[in-house]
């Protein structure tokens, strides 16, 4: 039997698997919803990965910081970032203490871009970069929940529907009394989680396993 490819033979496979139908349409809906919430949160894997460049307008010089949210509506966890055409390389992440403290030495110091930190939706860069310059932000894609129809945009519930599954099952689980699925469940999902973070893993670093080598003679 293969997985659901909309969102509301998604609540009754959810439905389903459960083995009850105490929960409304609306009910189950909640639980995948939060389900793909946990995954948004707790996933970290390839088919997550992406990269939006954004171009520094005379707004953003003005206030200083991008509005990341408001520049990448999909954007969930920051990877890496990299004011294009420069030589420095990837920016250092700064904790906002720290941040603080480096603009309070000198708020206008000019020259390339160094460090970045990312607070309340925004994204301060250090030294800020002038208008025109183009930064890429590497960033984890949010994933959005079940449409009436599931997209190949729609990376949990096509790639990882188990992870999509057994993550919804722990979001009805508070509502069930004493259920001895729950901690198999809960073990599934890890397992589902885990293999899809590793995947980001292998793809980077290949899958050939580290050999210890010893010289003779």
């Amino acid at each position: 039997m293969s997985f659901p490819t909309t969102a509301v033979a998604w609540i009754g496979y959810v439905r389903d698997f459960i083995g009850t139908d105490e929960y409304t349409d609306a009910q189950v809906g909640t639980f995948l919803d939060l389900a793909q919430n946990r995954l948004n949160r707790e996933m970290m894997s390839y088919g997550m990965e992406a990269m939006s460049p954004v171009a520094i307008t005379a707004g953003h010089v003005t206030v200083g910081n991008i509005d990341i949210l408001t520049a990448i509506p999909k954007f969930e966890k920051i990877r890496l970032v990299h004011i294009q055409g420069t030589t420095i390389g990837p920016l250092h992440v700064l904790s906002l203490n720290e941040m603080k403290k480096m603009q309070a030495q000198n708020d206008n110091p000019g020259g390339e871009s160094t460090h970045y930190m990312i607070d309340a939706g925004k994204l301060y860069i250090y030294p800020f970069p002038a208008e025109g310059a183009i930064v890429e932000v590497y960033f984890y894609e949010k994933q959005l929940l079940l449409a009436t129809t599931v997209t190949e945009s729609n990376v949990f519930s096509l790639k990882y529907p188990d992870a999509l599954l057994h993550a919804a099952c722990l979001e009805a689980a508070p509502y069930m009394v004493e259920d001895e699925r729950i901690p198999v469940w809960e073990n599934k999902y890890v397992v589902a989680l885990s293999t899809a973070n590793d995947e980001s893993n292998k793809i980077k670093l290949g899958s050939t396993p580290l050999q210890r080598r010893f010289r003779t003679g």
